[in-house]
């Protein structure tokens, strides 16, 4: 085997390790994102509003259901968010800003 070919093949072999390093990161242990309720966050590419209620969220531009920690929801055709957990809820009759969101998304 030739100089030229070991390189290719080490090039090749990095290439696939890549790939399945950014599949299992990416597909199952996901990346994990805290956003601030009441505001306008980037999640995987995708522009949502965020409001909380209690232990509820609701991703605007994402979906219209109130979703609970463990709730998952299709983002784009791509990633799908997972509610992880709601950290101090808005008091009642606000208008859902303060809390904070943990996200983790992946691609399904």
């Amino acid at each position: 085997m030739t100089a030229g070919r070991r390189a290719a093949v080490a090039g090749a072999s990095l290439v696939v390790i890549a790939a399945i390093v950014a599949v299992v990161v990416f597909g199952f242990v996901g990346i994990a994102q805290t956003v601030s309720a009441g505001t306008q966050s980037t999640v995987c590419g995708v522009t949502v509003g965020v409001t909380s209620t209690g232990q509820t969220v609701r991703l605007l531009g994402a979906s219209d259901a109130s979703l609970s920690p463990g709730d998952r929801v299709r983002l784009s055709a791509l990633c799908v968010a997972e509610i992880v957990a709601v950290d101090g809820g808005a008091a009642p009759g606000d208008d859902g800003a303060g809390a904070r969101v943990q996200l983790r998304w992946r691609s399904w």
